[in-house]
């Protein structure tokens, strides 16, 4: 009973906006990884090895990290993991939105994804509970 009743106050007093950009963040970066990991696989096992998909396989994978790193931060209330997932996400929809324009159209639910994590961050209860 004990267990049960502090494993729910590790959540208690977080705001919504907060679980809801820490979820995405983590959903995120395991899916990131798992399909990272997937390309990286099949990258190696190929005989051809272009230095700049290599690059960016490891860029993508880079990247997969420092969405659960960034979750994990902004859980511990650290005051720079909020810019940094404003920013970082600002980029993200950018550059999703040139492959929109390129005709890659499921990037169209990143830009989606990248703004909402904006807009949970910008909340003033975001900025309270990483201002703590």
């Amino acid at each position: 009973m004990a267990l049960q009743k502090n494993r729910g106050m590790r959540l208690r007093g977080i705001p919504g906006p907060i679980l809801a950009v820490i979820a995405i963040l983590w959903i995120s970066a395991a899916v990131g990884l798992v399909d990272s990991g997937r390309e990286w696989a099949d990258y190696t096992h190929r005989g051809d090895y272009d230095p700049i998909t290599g690059l960016l396989l490891i860029s993508l994978i880079f990247a997969d990290i420092v969405n659960a790193v960034l979750g994990f931060a902004i859980q511990l209330h650290r005051r720079r993991a909020r810019s940094y997932a404003i920013m970082l996400s600002l980029v993200r929809a950018a550059a999703a939105a040139i492959a929109v324009v390129t005709g890659d159209m499921a990037a169209a639910v990143l830009i989606a994804v990248y703004l909402v994590i904006v807009v949970l961050m910008v909340m003033p209860s975001s900025a309270a509970w990483c201002d703590r």
